[in-house]
């Protein structure tokens, strides 16, 4: 009975080149996984929880080394917030709240009610 090499390593049996050798396994690219899951079901799904967890993964995945992984969930990012009216209206809210001068806006307002105080 031949012994087995225990080892903490992940390695598959290679089959073509006799009993006994071992060739190291490719890690699977989970990160990347996750991040392209993550950014079907943001534009499929409610995307202002799913956006950002898949533009958290995207970018955990292009540090990892899964560049092809990460770069499709940065594109998935970009086709779930152009096509999500949730995110372009919290992004539209914030953009006419910086450019809007509000008490310039609200003066007339204002001077309709004497200044908000009570008679």
């Amino acid at each position: 009975m031949d012994k087995i090499p225990l080892n903490i390593e992940p390695r598959a049996q290679n089959q073509g080149q006799g009993q006994g050798t071992t060739a190291p396994v490719e890690p699977k690219p989970m990160l990347g996984y996750i991040a392209v899951g993550f950014g079907l079901l943001g534009i499929f799904g409610p995307a202002l929880f799913f956006m950002p967890l898949c533009l958290v993964f995207s970018v955990l995945a292009l540090l990892r080394g899964q560049g092809t992984w990460g770069f499709v969930g940065l594109l998935l990012v970009v086709g779930g917030f152009l096509s999500s009216p949730v995110l372009m209206g919290l992004v539209g809210l914030g953009a006419l709240w910086m450019t809007i001068d509000w008490p310039q806006f609200l003066d007339p307002i204002l001077h309709l009610f004497d200044g908000g105080r009570d008679v």
